[in-house]
């Protein structure tokens, strides 16, 4: 066979492609350079974390030439063989891949890339983006790499040395090159010779830095003081008053939007007088923007005088990346029709109108609308009124001082950070059962390993009945050896702990999961609650609080039901609910934390929150107001970024007046026009606990013109789905029938007690 070679390339064409893909996208170069850049530099990083990284984009001028230096730190650098480049050819003909940790071998080449699993660069302009920079065409490279070596090369035009050059000559080489020192820190260097000057006046006149903040606020937010991005040296900061607009919304929590499809952060400023510095909404991904959302029906009166962004989960992330354009600013053509983008598409829009219906600004079936809620919150009143006189259990948002508690402590697994066990491990861990009440009481607690999915027990761990005296708590220690006798192989198992006091129906549930010889799916349950634990009011059974009264010894209980410490920050605020924007009134605490795995914690306490005349009445003098709390990550941790909210606990108030009749605090309820979804109602218990009725839906329409008739559709929906709750939320009190557990029952014998439930409720609702 004759000897093969390379299809010979025109490079300059090959990369030029560049400055038409950022001029199809609407961007300047510019712009186009310090996203492809600052991206490389992101996905260098070892790992998600930010400890230690940065990034400096600068301009340096001397007897050498003019050079644009693009500098990362805490990175590993170029690692692995210094492969001559024939041989790298070689394996490309071939078809072959470089395995990720040839970084040195993947950035002497051109267009192999990939494996980047810490940044948004998954594909596109990568490295090419320095040649293009180049007005020769031509950039030179070195990297002080995390196992010591320093190494350096060039690309001119293509054309690069075959083996980097190492060490001493490598030093050499970029000092009598380019008049630049060896790069002193851990990472890689990009030194541009020749730079396009409309890249250099960007970067001399400051203009690049706006350009920087846009594309990565969501990161810069999220640095500590060990990081940065910067531009000759000056670090990069998130804009002033970004979030200052006249009407503002943020998500709470992250919300499912449809099946495999999350949303982490909504975010939506509107400025009616004009001060916003970005305008639309746009879409995040990896922290890095990437393009503007599609918006409709944005009434002329705030027409650019807003700006949102969103960010979604790893999952919805991913397909996100599949139909992105080559440059990361926007979908690739022919791309928007698809469900990715069409759900990220219809959520933006969907959240924008009910804001903007909120706010006034869409006045469409603005009276229908108020007229619902109205209607929507008096059947609340009344349902949950019902089910006080009937007697069940309160499901409200309130804080009430527990007559038991239980918690897991000093929960040990084999393996730090991971649940998976084989036979023979041990886990270790400690019951703590606190006794509240005024007289000794009798406990009778059980563990055992259940499966999760079918609720049979596979074994007992323990089961006896104990004294607790008065105000005491009682610790028990224990050390569960798995085997195949015991558990439950190759699936999930749950250690399950019951505690029950003895002759009354009271009783309490924790679990702890463990995976025997499998990986901890991406779907298991893992999450963190927020509560109010504790708040004394100025009178007993009110939540009244006049001017000159207080609050005192508020705080929380945070139960943290993941197998990963919980470094928190915990703020604390009061908002004016009776503006239905619930702007905020006053900072009132913040507090820092950790909460070990699988535990609970008290916050520390606020002691008085006071109601001073002239802080309040220049919001309002009479109405309801919230203290509201938000539990946001203090630190990364395997499921949580450095400032994500993680969850939220709103409680309301009522300043110089009394409660409203009815009572109103144990579910919010939301009406959702969604005709595609086939459900008449639902709900999400536990924290932010919620009634969603599909007004959208067919039965809905059927009866929407028919005032008494809808008004007994809604209400028979909203009482089925609080029935429901109970169940969700583990009250099976009101299910049981003497001398029989709920949650021992067969399913269809389940099943008939919950509807013979609803059945029965709505009867006497009807009385």
């Amino acid at each position: 066979m004759p000897t093969m070679t390379p299809i010979p390339q025109n490079y300059k064409n090959n990369v030029d492609w560049i400055f038409g893909a950022y001029t199809d996208a609407g961007v300047t170069f510019p712009n186009g350079f310090q996203k492809d850049a600052i991206q490389n530099a992101v996905g260098a990083r070892k790992t998600d974390k930010w400890k230690n990284w940065s990034c400096d984009i600068s301009f340096v001028e001397n007897e050498h030439g003019r050079f644009v230096v693009v500098e990362d730190c805490g990175t590993v650098g170029l690692t692995g063989k210094n492969t001559p480049s024939e041989e790298i050819n070689e394996m490309m003909a071939q078809g072959k891949t470089l395995p990720s940790t040839e970084r040195l071998s993947r950035f002497t080449s051109m267009f192999n890339s990939g494996g980047n699993t810490t940044g948004g660069g998954l594909f596109g302009a990568g490295k090419s983006v320095y040649s293009v920079a180049s007005s020769t065409y031509t950039y030179y490279f070195d990297s002080l790499r995390e196992d010591g070596k320093y190494v350096a090369n060039i690309n001119k035009c293509g054309q690069v040395m075959s083996v980097a050059l190492e060490e001493d000559a490598a030093k050499k080489y970029i000092f009598e090159s380019t008049g630049l020192q060896a790069k002193k820190t851990n990472g890689t260097r990009v030194i541009i010779e020749e730079p396009k000057e409309e890249l250099v006046t960007s970067i001399q006149s400051g203009e690049i830095i706006p350009l920087i903040q846009e594309s990565w606020w969501l990161i810069i937010q999220r640095f500590d003081e060990t990081s940065c991005i910067s531009v000759n040296g000056v670090p990069v900061t998130v804009p002033q008053g970004i979030k200052d607009g006249t009407r503002t919304f943020e998500l709470q929590a992250p919300e499912a939007y449809a099946t495999d499809y999350k949303v982490k952060h909504f975010g939506l400023y509107l400025f009616e007088n004009g001060d916003n510095i970005w305008e639309g909404v746009s879409y995040y991904r990896k922290g890095m923007k990437i393009g503007e959302i599609d918006l409709k029906d944005i009434p002329s009166k705030i027409e650019g005088k807003f700006w949102g962004y969103i960010e979604v989960d790893k999952l919805w992330e991913d397909a996100l990346s599949d139909i992105e354009d080559k440059v990361h600013f926007g979908v690739s053509k022919g791309q928007k029709r698809t469900t990715t983008y069409q759900y990220l598409k219809n959520y933006c829009n969907d959240k924008i109108r009910a804001n903007l219906v909120e706010w006034g600004f869409i006045k469409d079936k603005e009276n229908e609308d108020k007229k619902l809620r109205d209607e929507l919150k008096q059947i609340a009143e009344d349902i949950q009124d019902l089910f006080d006189k009937l007697g069940f259990e309160d499901l409200g948002k309130g804080p009430q001082k527990a007559d038991f508690d239980v918690r897991w402590q000093d929960i040990v697994y084999p393996v730090e950070n991971t649940e998976k066990v084989t036979t023979g491990d041990e886990i270790a861990f400690s019951v703590r059962i606190k006794s509240s009440y005024a007289a000794d009481k009798r406990f009778e607690y059980s563990l055992n390993v259940v499966n999760p999915k079918t609720g049979d027990v596979i074994s007992q761990i323990k089961k006896e009945k104990i004294t607790v005296k008065s105000n005491t708590v009682v610790k028990k220690d224990f050390v569960f050896k798995v085997s195949k006798e015991n558990s439950e192989q190759n699936s999930e198992n749950r250690i399950v702990l019951v505690v029950k006091v003895i002759g009354s129906g009271k009783e309490k549930k924790k679990e702890l999961p463990f995976f025997y010889d499998i990986d901890k799916p991406d779907n298991s349950k893992s999450c963190v609650n927020l509560v109010l634990h504790a708040c004394e009011f100025p009178r007993q059974n009110s939540r009244r609080v006049n001017f000159g009264e207080m609050l005192r010894n508020v705080c929380y209980r945070i139960d943290n039901k993941r197998n990963h410490e919980l470094k928190y920050r915990l703020n604390i605020s009061i908002h004016n609910a009776s503006d239905v924007t619930c702007p905020k009134i006053v900072d009132i605490a913040s507090f820092t934390g950790t909460v070990k795995p699988f535990e609970e914690e008290i916050t520390p306490c606020v002691d008085e929150i006071i109601f001073e005349k002239t802080v309040y009445e220049q919001h309002l003098n009479s109405g309801v107001l919230e203290l509201r709390a938000r539990l946001i990550a203090n630190e990364d941790d395997e499921e949580y970024e450095k400032g994500d909210k993680i969850t939220f606990y709103h409680f309301k108030l009522f300043l110089n007046s009394d409660e409203k009749n009815g009572k109103n605090d144990a579910f919010d309820v939301i009406s959702i026009d969604n005709p595609e979804n086939y459900k008449r109602s639902w709900f999400t218990p536990g924290t932010g606990r919620t009634i969603y009725l599909n007004i959208g839906h067919t039965a809905y329409l059927n009866v929407q013109d028919f005032p008494d008739i809808q008004h007994e559709y809604l209400r028979e929906q909203m009482l089925k789905q609080y029935v429901l709750l109970y169940l969700a939320e583990g009250k099976y009190d009101m299910f049981g029938e003497q001398g029989s557990d709920f949650a021992e029952l067969e399913p269809q014998e389940a099943a008939d007690r919950v509807i013979e439930k609803i059945e029965r409720v709505y009867s006497q609702s009807l009385k």
